[in-house]
């Protein structure tokens, strides 16, 4: 599914107009420049006259018109700079194929996971001098997000958001079993899910499939191990941690959850209101704490199990395509639309992200969104794989292994973890071979 949407500005009135499209797209109305001039310091250099970009994302979801709404707004206040959106599904094919073609767009977002793959494809290129331009740095972001933008020495994105593993809690189960908060502690943990557990209730469902690869990632970091070595070139998650990260998995899935469950139906059980807590992605808030609940369902940052805090989590950045003719007034207007975009990010919290920027975590404004703020402490702790192109193929023998653990196929999980292991570690060689130490010019 394609969405385009052409944020406009006629002269005096400043309209927002949101024109969206499924299958063929609607031709937006051309946009006029307004009389009015921004301060020069937000507009491209007046040698370059009215400038326009073409920015494209994957937001075909119920986030994408939030992401409008900030374009819309970044519109209005700069009339040298007209943004076209496209959000769009099957969305590294498409930019690929526009790759292939030297049509990509002028902005894309890329997920953090993907950077490096896609700079090493050619798809991107470093923007090292322009996030320089910009004044954004390091000390404004998490650690590990900032550097998941980082690829062979050259910074190629700069962090929109941070969406971490969240739990998700029944507070009238919580409250018939005599607890008032959310679990903190792998002790409160088990007391609250062993309460709860009687009957046709269960005091925490976990399924088979996603993302329970993710929760296995997030008890493997937990209990002091990590899924690669600082490389990226070896799987390393058949570990002792990672033993006792699938073991502890395995315990609670006996004691407290429903068995062999599918993908979703964790979820789908605990909004018929009979499952006291369920972990998943911070975007499902509203689907299992929303209007259509029946019952006080919360969502809450997840709890630390083992001995060191850590959460899973994925981002959403800004990236600039590589073209083979660079513009410096498309560049200049891009640099000026991303800075916008991450100052201006409070709004797209709304759409159920926390904003990666720590500054505007900071702000009155962000604090007021829940659940997001009382969740936004936890991705201090959110941790990302090696910046190496080809990592997230490493991941499907992951995958496989943890599944075949959790639905009961094997028993065996430091077998299924060496297995895991070894494939992933064949992998990540030939993806060596493939790509090699830094990205080549096209």
């Amino acid at each position: 599914m394609k969405r385009i949407t052409r944020f406009v500005l006629p002269l005096i009135l400043v309209l927002g107009l949101l024109l969206s499209a499924c299958g063929t797209a609607a031709t937006p109305e051309a946009p006029a420049q307004p009389a009015a001039e921004q301060p020069a310091a937000e507009q491209p250099a007046d040698a370059c006259g009215v400038v326009e970009l073409q920015y494209w994302n994957p937001f075909t979801g119920p986030d994408g018109p939030f992401m409008g709404e900030m374009v819309n707004a970044f519109n209005a206040e700069h009339p040298d700079i007209v943004v076209t959106m496209v959000s769009q599904g099957e969305y590294y094919t498409q930019l690929s194929t526009a790759a292939a073609a030297d049509t990509l767009p002028d902005v894309a977002i890329v997920h953090a996971d993907q950077v490096s793959t896609q700079a090493f494809r050619n798809v991107l290129r470093p923007i090292d001098d322009l996030v320089a331009e910009m004044g954004i740095s390091g000390d404004d972001y998490p650690a590990g997000v900032w550097a998941a933008g980082e690829v062979a020495g050259h910074r190629y994105s700069i962090p929109l958001d941070i969406h971490p593993m969240t739990a998700f809690y029944n507070a009238d189960l919580f409250a018939a079993a005599g607890f008032t908060d959310a679990p903190k502690t792998g002790e409160e943990f088990d007391a609250v899910a062993a309460a709860i557990t009687s009957g046709d209730n269960k005091g925490f469902d976990i399924t088979g499939g996603f993302p329970v690869q993710q929760i296995f990632q997030m008890m493997l970091q937990q209990f002091g191990g990590s899924e690669f070595n600082a490389d990226g070139t070896e799987a390393t998650w058949n570990s002792e941690a990672g033993v006792q990260a699938l073991q502890w998995m395995k315990d609670v899935q006996s004691k407290y959850s429903e068995p062999n469950l599918e993908v979703d139906a964790e979820l789908n059980a605990f909004k018929t209101g009979t499952v006291g807590m369920v972990w998943n992605g911070i975007w499902q808030t509203t689907n299992v704490t929303g209007d259509g609940v029946e019952f006080d369902g919360r969502a809450t940052a997840v709890p630390q199990i083992g001995p060191k805090m850590a959460v899973w989590a994925g981002s959403h950045q800004f990236t600039m395509p590589a073209h083979k003719t660079v513009d410096p007034c498309k560049d200049q207007a891009a640099a000026i639309f991303i800075k916008y975009m991450i100052e201006n990010s409070v709004t797209w919290a709304k759409a159920g992200q926390i904003p990666a920027s720590i500054s505007v975590r900071a702000s009155s404004e962000f604090k007021a969104i829940e659940p997001q703020a009382s969740i936004a402490p936890s991705v201090e702790f959110a941790f990302f794989p090696p910046s190496v192109p080809g990592i997230t193929d490493a991941f499907g023998p992951l995958g496989e292994a943890v599944g075949a653990v959790m639905n009961g196929t094997t028993d065996d999980i430091k077998a299924a973890l060496d297995d895991a292991a070894t494939r992933a570690n064949e992998i990540l060689a030939q993806n060596k071979a493939t790509y090699g130490d830094a990205p080549k010019a096209p």
